[in-house]
């Protein structure tokens, strides 16, 4: 499983179906990115924690490249203010845990929309959202990514879901929550999607 700079990925899943544990797998993976971190559940080895964006930047410039932002409470207002810092970055990947906190699949603060639709191109950089529900990412978004990590989705199919073509996505109704397992799809031509899993847990967290 591969994750580029310049992708878009999308992690959905019910709560406690093992979304939140492949996100700090895929950090522990990462060795440069900034990570929104609304609930104070991410810390991985090497990570240093920042709260406002000029800690950000000192961070980077100082060679720490591994940072989990806890600002709480993560108002809007800030998010946009550390979408603007990450945009001075380049080659990195900003992760957002909680994305439906901030964003709907109509609305979308413009900072985050100026990054999908220069930075992630245009810098080398990746992003990598985690929510509940696909009708919980901005429609600009979803036509983007290129990584979709589905776990289990409950019995409710939502229109965005069902809209998109993904072989077998059938599957994400019938998984077990307590198995970890996600199906994984890249969208390039002529891909298949798989179920994977179960979510190997960081060390760490054991």
């Amino acid at each position: 499983m591969q994750i580029d700079l310049s992708e878009i990925s999308v992690l959905l899943g019910q709560k406690n179906s093992g979304k939140s544990v492949l996100f700090e797998h895929l950090l522990c993976q990462t060795e440069r990115y900034v990570c929104i971190d609304p609930n104070g559940e991410h810390g991985p080895p090497g990570a240093v924690f920042a709260t406002s964006p000029r800690e950000v930047l000192r961070y980077w410039i100082d060679g720490e490249t591994q940072i989990v932002v806890r600002d709480q409470p993560l108002t809007e207002e800030k998010l946009v203010d550390y979408c603007r810092v990450f945009g001075q970055l380049q080659r990195a990947y900003l992760f957002i845990d909680e994305a439906h906190n901030w964003m709907s699949a109509n609305y979308i603060p413009d900072a985050l929309k100026d990054l999908l639709k220069w930075h992630v191109t245009h810098y080398n950089c990746g992003l990598v959202v985690a929510a509940h529900k696909a009708k919980e990412i901005h429609d600009q978004m979803w036509t983007q990514t290129d990584n979709y990590f589905i776990f289990s989705y409950g019995d409710h199919e939502d229109s965005k879901l069902a809209g998109v073509s993904i072989p077998d996505k059938h599957v994400v109704h019938e998984l077990d929550p307590t198995s970890y397992q996600f199906l994984f799809y890249k969208d390039v031509a002529g891909a298949d999607s798989e179920v994977r899993g179960p979510v190997p847990i960081p060390s760490h967290l054991k």
